[in-house]
């Protein structure tokens, strides 16, 4: 599927500019940093507020010892979505990377990312 994309002012003048530096074509630069910023947005997407609170909530319960047992089948199904979003988020890390020439460490560090410690 092919798009058009219609540039104009300072914005095409950066491009143009860019591309150069770059030494790639205008619209090979552009298909770049449109999947950087899809990239981007999906690193940076959280998971759902209410449900980070009932992750938590249930986790709480769990370490209290009150956990029922459909709470315990809700927070195993929220723990395997979560750890599908942190799979998804590394490749997308990589695959950013990549795009960047960058080691994933340099562009977490970039990005403001830091590993969770294990204890």
């Amino acid at each position: 599927m092919e798009t058009t994309i219609t540039l104009t002012g300072k914005l095409a003048d950066l491009f143009r500019i860019d591309a150069q530096r770059e030494g790639v074509p205008l619209d090979v630069l552009a298909a770049r940093r449109l999947e950087e910023n899809v990239l981007l947005w999906r690193i940076r997407t959280a998971a759902p507020e209410d449900e980070t609170r009932e992750l938590h909530r249930l986790l709480r319960r769990q370490k209290s010892g009150t956990l029922t047992e459909p709470e315990r089948a809700q927070l195993l199904a929220l723990i395997d979505s979560r750890e599908l979003l942190a799979a998804q988020r590394l490749e997308d890390l990589g695959a950013l990377a990549r795009l960047r020439g960058l080691p994933v460490r340099e562009l977490m560090n970039q990005l403001g990312i830091r590993p969770i410690p294990v204890s």
